[in-house]
C-alpha cells in the first residue's frame, strides 16, 4: 500500500506551525512540538538542465511573446507530506519553468518578456499561460525509486483569442530517494513541459512573417595572414665608359671622306 499524502503550499505549511495558530488551539507545550515536527522537513531545489535549441522549422513571428505563470496557481514552492515521511517542499518551481521557456523561445519572438503584477499587454502580443503543480511519487512495480511528476495545462491567446492549448503530465526516472535528490526529478520533468510547450508554440502560424532586411554586402580581407613584402626594384645598368682611344678612333673613322 503507498504512504497516505498530504498536500499544501509552504504558506499553509508555516501558518500550520505558527504560533498564533496553536495558542489557538492548544498549550505552549503543544505550540513547542509543532514547532519541532511541523516545520522541519526536506527542501528539493528544482534543478534545471541545458536545454538544446529548438529543431527547425521554426516561425518568425513579428510580436513578442509574454509569459505569465500566477503565483497563486503556480507557487514557487510547492510541498507535498505523506504519513512516516518528512514534508518535502519543491523550491524554485515557477522560476525554472520560466527560464526554461524564455530560453527555448527566444529564436521565434522579437522579444520574450515575463508578465509581472501590474505589467499592461499591447496589440498584437502572445499571451503564454501555464499551470503547473509538481508531486513526488513513491517506487512502484515500475521505478524502485522515488520520482517527480507535473500535471497542468497550457495555452496561448492573441488579442483575446485563444490559439492553442493542452493539458499535460509528465513523470521522471524513478532513481532518486525521498528528499532533496528529487530537485533533478523535478528539473527533468520542468523541462520536459517546457520543451513540449515551446516546441507548439514556436511552430504558430504567423499572419505577416517578419521579413529581415537584407543587409549589406561585407568585403573580406584577411588580416591575419602577413602580407608578402614587396619585390625589390631592379635598377637599370649603367653604360659602360667607352676609352679615350676608341673614342679618338671613332672621331677618326668618322671624319675621313
Amino acid at each position: 500500500m503507498e504512504p497516505r499524502r498530504h498536500r499544501y503550499s509552504r504558506a499553509q505549511r508555516q501558518y500550520r506551525g505558527s504560533a498564533e495558530h496553536w495558542l489557538r488551539q492548544s498549550s505552549v507545550g503543544a505550540l513547542a512540538l509543532c514547532l519541532g515536527g511541523c516545520l522541519a522537513g526536506h527542501t528539493a531545489e528544482v534543478q534545471r538542465s541545458k536545454l538544446p535549441p529548438l529543431p527547425d522549422p521554426i516561425t518568425r513571428h513579428q510580436n513578442r511573446v509574454v509569459i505569465q505563470l500566477s503565483p497563486e496557481v503556480v507557487p514557487d514552492s510547492q510541498c507535498v507530506a505523506y504519513e512516516q515521511y518528512q514534508t518535502l517542499c519543491f523550491d524554485g518551481v515557477r522560476t525554472a519553468i520560466e527560464d526554461s521557456l524564455e530560453d527555448l523561445l527566444w529564436p521565434s519572438f522579437p522579444d520574450v518578456k515575463i508578465r509581472r503584477h501590474g505589467d499592461e499587454l499591447e496589440p498584437g502580443d502572445y499571451l503564454l499561460q501555464v499551470e503547473l503543480k509538481l508531486d513526488a511519487l513513491p517506487p512502484d512495480r515500475s521505478r524502485y525509486g522515488w520520482s517527480a511528476a507535473a500535471k497542468g495545462r497550457w495555452r496561448v491567446v492573441r488579442d483575446g483569442l485563444p490559439l492553442e492549448g493542452e493539458s499535460l503530465s509528465t513523470r521522471s526516472r524513478g532513481d532518486f530517494a525521498y528528499g532533496s535528490g528529487l530537485g533533478q526529478a523535478a528539473g527533468e520533468v520542468v523541462d520536459a513541459v517546457a520543451a513540449h510547450i515551446a516546441q507548439v508554440v514556436v511552430r504558430l502560424p504567423e499572419p505577416a512573417p517578419y521579413e529581415p532586411v537584407p543587409l549589406p554586402p561585407v568585403v573580406l580581407k584577411n588580416s591575419f595572414t602577413p602580407e608578402p613584402a614587396p619585390a625589390p626594384t631592379v635598377e637599370p645598368a649603367a653604360p659602360l665608359p667607352v676609352p679615350p682611344q676608341a673614342e679618338r678612333q671613332a672621331k677618326t673613322h668618322n671624319a675621313i671622306p
